[in-house]
């Protein structure tokens, strides 16, 4: 029977699967602005969650992976604004159970891993 650090080191390996299938579909499929930026910011989402369950993961992996994050939330923020203002209530729309579900993965996250 497989432990649970390994379970979830194959959790993250899915994540991170899927964080490339994303960017995948980013370069590959013909779309407007604002679907390839919703599109770019949820591999990067995917990727920074399958990371979270690799065991050797460093301090300055970590503090690049939150710079490259808030970059890329200003920059999808900025664009919904600047490019489709009737997005903004759709954004924060999507942004309120996503924050939600980040904090209860989280928690269950330590829980499992303390």
């Amino acid at each position: 029977m497989k432990s649970t650090v390994q379970t979830q080191r194959w959790y993250g390996y899915f994540f991170i699967g899927l964080s490339i299938v994303a960017l995948g579909l980013t370069g590959l499929l013909a779309l407007p602005v604002i679907d390839r930026a919703l599109l770019l910011t949820t591999a990067l989402t995917l990727l920074v969650y399958g990371l979270t369950y690799q065991q050797h993961l460093s301090r300055v992996i970590w503090r690049v992976l939150l710079v490259v994050s808030l970059l890329v939330g200003v920059i999808d923020l900025v664009l919904a604004v600047t490019v489709a203002p009737e997005l903004v209530t759709a954004l924060f729309s999507f942004f309120l159970p996503f924050a939600f579900l980040s904090v209860l993965l989280g928690y269950l996250k330590r829980r499992t891993l303390a």
